[in-house]
C-alpha cells in the first residue's frame, strides 16, 4: 500500500489540507483530540484545526519560546479578545496561570473571556431556538447580536444565515397574509354558523324540543305514554312562560286520558292519578266515563278485602282481619267522602268491634290461666283422687259426635272425646279446659270408620264433688270462670 493506513486499514486524511497522508513518516497525531495531520500542515497551521482543541495555534504560543516575557503573552491575549477568539484567550490565560497562579491580569482576562463566551453561547442558543420555532425575525435579530462576539471565520457562516433569513422573511410575510385571509374566511364561516345555530337552537329551541317530543307520541304503548307525559311536564317546567305551554298542557291532558283508560282495568290507582291530570271541566264526558270504570274496579277490590276480613274474623284471626280493614280504608281514601260515606262508617264500626275482640282475647287468656291454676289447686286439696286421670288440655275443636266434642291437643297432637255441659264450643275453636279422664268411647270419623278415643269429663259438667268448703269454692270459681269464658266466646262469634 502506498498510502498510510491505521491499524483497521482505513485511509488517513490530513485535517488541514484534507489530502491523503501517503507515508507514515509524514503523519502527525494531535496529542489532545487525536486527529491526524501532515507534519508540514501541522507546522504551517500552527497546530490543530479544531476550534475547541487546546492544541489549536499551539505553535504560536509564546510559552514554547522561553525568551518571550509574560507581558507579551498578555498583549497576545488582548489581541485574541480583539479578534473575538475567546476560547483561545481562555486557553492562553490557563497556560499563564499554570506557570504563575497569582497573575492578576491573567485572572481578569480569564474571567472576562469566560463571561464573553457564556454571553455568546446564550445568544446563539436563543437564535437557534427561535429558528426551530420558526420565529425567523427574532432569530435574525439574535444572529446579528451574535456577530458582535464572533471571529471572522464564524462571522461568514452567521452572515450566510442572516442572508437566508432576510430572503425568507418576505416569503413568510406573503404566506402569513394568505393564512390570515384564510383564517378570516374561516372565522367568518364560524360566525355565520354560530349565528345559524343560535337561531336554530336558541330562538327556535322551544319549538324544536316540542317537535322532538311530539314526534314520539304513541297512544297504544303504556310505557311510551308514561314517558311522553313526563317529557311534556318537564317541558312546561323548563318553559313556564313559553308560547307552547298551552299546547304541552293539552298534550298532557290527552295522553293522560288515554293512559287512564288503558290502566283502569288492571291498575285503577295509577289510572286515577293520570285521570286527575285531565281537566274535568274541559272534557267532562271523557272524565266521567273513565272515572266510572275506575270506581267500579275499586268497588270490586273493596268487596274482596271486606270478604277476606270477614273470613279471617270467623277464624278468630282478628289482627289479620284488622289489616284487611286498614287496606280497605286506604282504598277509600282515594275517593271523595260523598262516594263512600256508608262504607267508611261500616269500616269504622268494624274496626271498633275488632279492637274490642282483641281485648276480649287477652281477657280470655287470663281466664284460661286462672282455670288452670284453680285446677291445680283442686288437685292439691283432694290427693286421694286418681291424679293420673286429672288432665288439662289445650287444643282445637275438630268435630262434634254423639254428644262428645272431639278435641285435638296442641301438646301431644292426640284426639280426645270431651263430655261437657258447655254446648257453646264451635268447630275450629281453640279451647282450654280441665277434667277427669274416664274410660274410652267409640266415635266415627268422617269416613265412617270407628275410632277409640279417651273420654274427658269436664269439671263444669255438673258432677258433685265431696270435700271441704274450700274445694267447693274452687269448683264454684271454676264454673264461674267457664261461664265468663262462654260469654266471651259468644261475643267473639259476633261477625263484623
Amino acid at each position: 500500500m502506498s498510502s498510510s493506513e491505521n491499524k483497521d486499514g482505513h485511509i488517513l486524511i490530513c485535517q488541514h489540507c484534507l489530502k491523503i497522508i501517503e507515508s507514515k513518516d509524514e503523519e502527525y497525531f494531535c496529542i489532545s483530540c487525536g486527529l491526524v495531520y501532515h507534519i508540514g500542515c501541522w507546522e504551517k497551521g500552527n497546530g490543530c484545526a479544531v476550534l475547541s482543541c487546546s492544541q489549536r495555534n499551539i505553535l504560536l504560543n509564546p510559552l514554547f519560546q522561553s525568551s518571550v516575557p509574560v507581558r507579551e503573552l498578555l498583549i497576545h491575549i488582548e489581541y485574541l479578545f480583539n479578534v473575538r477568539k475567546f476560547a483561545d484567550a481562555i486557553n492562553e490565560c490557563s497556560r499563564i496561570l499554570s506557570v504563575d497562579k497569582n497573575n492578576i491580569e491573567a485572572k481578569v482576562f480569564y474571567n472576562r473571556a469566560v463571561s464573553m463566551l457564556n454571553v455568546k453561547m446564550k445568544i446563539y442558543e436563543s437564535a437557534e431556538e427561535s429558528f426551530k420555532k420558526k420565529e425567523f425575525r427574532a432569530a435574525s435579530m439574535f444572529y446579528k447580536d451574535y456577530l458582535k462576539y464572533c471571529d471572522n471565520e464564524e462571522a461568514e457562516f452567521i452572515n450566510s444565515k442572516i442572508t437566508y433569513l432576510n430572503e425568507l422573511l418576505p416569503v413568510i410575510k406573503r404566506k402569513r397574509y394568505i393564512l390570515n385571509s384564510i383564517y378570516s374566511f374561516i372565522v367568518l364561516l364560524i360566525v355565520l354558523s354560530l349565528s345559524f345555530l343560535a337561531y336554530r337552537f336558541i330562538y327556535l329551541k322551544e319549538n324544536n324540543e316540542f317537535a322532538e317530543i311530539e314526534v314520539q307520541d304513541n297512544l297504544k304503548d303504556v310505557k311510551i305514554l308514561e314517558s311522553q307525559i313526563s317529557k311534556y311536564e318537564k317541558f312546561i317546567i323548563k318553559y313556564p312562560d313559553g308560547k307552547l305551554k298551552q299546547d304541552a298542557a293539552d298534550k298532557i291532558g290527552k295522553l293522560s286520558a288515554q293512559m287512564a283508560l288503558l290502566l283502569c282495568e288492571n291498575d285503577w290507582r295509577t289510572s286515577l292519578i293520570y285521570l286527575r291530570k285531565l281537566d274535568s271541566k274541559e272534557n267532562p264526558l271523557t272524565f266521567k266515563d273513565i272515572y266510572s270504570k275506575i270506581l267500579s274496579n275499586a268497588h270490586k277490590e273493596y268487596s274482596v278485602l271486606i270478604d277476606e276480613a270477614k273470613e279471617l274474623d270467623g277464624k278468630r284471626k282478628f289482627n289479620e282481619a284488622k289489616d284487611k280493614l286498614e287496606k280497605s280504608a286506604a282504598l277509600l281514601n282515594n275517593f271523595s267522602s260523598t262516594e263512600f260515606d256508608k262504607e267508611k262508617q261500616l269500616l269504622y264500626d268494624s274496626k271498633n268491634l275488632l279492637n274490642k275482640k282483641l281485648g276480649l282475647v287477652i281477657k280470655a287468656k287470663d281466664i284460661d290461666k286462672e282455670i288452670l291454676s284453680k285446677t291445680e289447686e283442686l288437685k292439691r286439696l283432694e290427693p286421694e283422687l286418681d291424679t293420673k286421670n286429672i288432665v288439662q288440655i289445650m287444643g282445637k275443636v275438630m268435630k262434634k259426635s254423639d254428644g262428645y266434642f272431639i278435641i285435638k291437643s296442641f301438646e301431644d297432637k292426640k284426639l280426645y272425646a270431651l263430655k261437657s255441659n258447655n254446648n257453646g264450643y264451635e268447630i275450629g275453636e281453640e279451647v282450654i279446659f280441665s277434667g277427669t279422664k274416664k274410660g274410652k268411647v267409640d266415635v266415627k270419623d268422617d269416613a265412617g270408620n270407628m275410632m277409640v278415643l279417651p273420654v274427658i269429663i269436664d269439671y263444669s259438667s255438673g258432677q258433685n264433688y265431696s270435700g271441704t268448703d274450700n274445694k267447693e269454692n274452687i269448683i264454684q270459681r271454676l264454673n264461674l270462670l267457664k261461664g265468663q269464658k262462654e260469654k266471651i266466646d259468644s261475643l267473639l262469634k259476633i261477625g263484623i
